[in-house]
């Protein structure tokens, strides 16, 4: 059952925040906010649980989300 930080994480994505990049496996993405410019990476650290357990939201830099998801992090 999601709880209060889950159900904003969910709304942020989908009405607000930009998707840039999603990885291979599926389970991160890679995000801007339109209002600032920041990255923002969505995860499942608990994929094991099911539906991918409780998501989390985590600033990354611009350094970091070019490392790992390449140009698409400039978008």
């Amino acid at each position: 059952m999601a709880d209060d930080v889950a159900r904003r994480i969910t709304r942020l994505v989908e009405s607000h925040l930009l998707e840039l990049a999603t990885s291979p496996s599926g389970w991160e993405t890679l995000f801007r906010d339109p209002a600032d410019g920041r990255l923002w990476e969505l995860t499942w650290p608990q994929s094991t649980l099911p539906g991918g357990g409780p998501p989390r939201l985590t600033h990354v830099t611009a350094e970091a989300a070019r490392l790992k998801y390449g140009a698409a992090a400039d978008g």
